[in-house]
């Protein structure tokens, strides 16, 4: 089981209803408009959040995809049953409903495994390696096939998707990454969405954190909102190369398949 499954799992239990992608097209004959999140908090969810303004989205197809206003959040076709909702507006929310999910996750015992320190909780895949000089301090979920390490610092609430690769001399904090991405070397991401077949060149820097300690705003549905946090990265959409010693500064937006150039400051939305 994958983090996004194990979400969608524990929302059951407690009594909420299981989420549909935001892609999938919904009959608008089959449902009705409720609120609704993104429950498997995926980085597809944030970047969906980040570019859906104020009306509708829909489908290619043309199906109703969800409802959003600055007054009621998110809206979404949904199917006729009365179930418990958790609201997610933003895409930072993410960030928060994973800390929440990951509190009480089953964990594997790393004790005896030579040069891997945790000093938190770990969970990994089939086939994932986890090389010397690995230190957990927090919360970590590894999907399959992953390689994690050597010498890398994994601290706050990380969870990988399959097929990721984390490197040599890179430290990750609070992040919610998608599958098949590589950030193999000299690398830092903290309090970011990170999507899927994302490329970190060599010293790639997902700031978090103002001069000042003030609260970050973000681009959300085409305005710049207050987000309540002090700490807060990049929301990094699906196949973004970004180049050697890129900078992505605090609360920035990367859309999915953008490219960034070496030693490029990214100062977009």
């Amino acid at each position: 089981m994958n983090i996004a499954a194990y979400c969608a799992s524990r929302l059951r239990e407690v009594g909420f209803e299981a989420v549909f992608d935001p892609g999938t097209p919904v009959s608008e004959e089959k449902g009705e408009i409720i609120e609704v999140s993104m429950h498997d908090f995926s980085p597809e969810a944030a970047i969906w959040l980040a570019f859906c303004g104020a009306g509708e989205a829909r489908s290619e197809e043309g199906h109703l995809l969800a409802r959003k206003s600055g007054e009621n959040g998110l809206t979404r076709v949904f199917t006729r049953k009365e179930a418990a909702i958790e609201r997610l507006v933003y895409p930072w929310d993410l960030l928060e409903w994973q800390e929440r999910v990951m509190e009480k996750m089953e964990w594997e015992d790393f004790s005896g495994r030579e040069g891997v320190y945790v000093m938190g909780t770990l969970r990994i895949g089939e086939g994932t390696v986890i090389m010397p000089g690995v230190v957990v301090e927090g919360a970590v979920w590894a999907g399959d096939g992953c390689r994690i390490g050597p010498n890398c610092y994994l601290r706050g609430c990380v969870s990988l998707g399959n097929g990721c690769v984390v490197g040599q001399g890179v430290e990750l904090k609070n992040c919610i990454i998608g599958d098949g991405t590589f950030i193999p070397h000299l690398s830092y991401a903290g309090d970011s969405i990170i999507g899927s077949d994302v490329n970190f060149g060599a010293g790639t820097v997902c700031s978090n954190f103002r001069h000042d300690g003030g609260e970050h705003r973000m681009v959300a549905g085409g305005k710049l909102e207050f987000t309540g946090r002090n700490k807060l990265g990049a929301v990094i959409g699906d196949h973004v190369r970004l180049g050697a010693n890129t900078v992505v500064l605090p609360g920035r937006v990367l859309p999915p398949g953008a490219w960034t150039r070496p030693g490029e400051v990214f100062t977009g939305a």
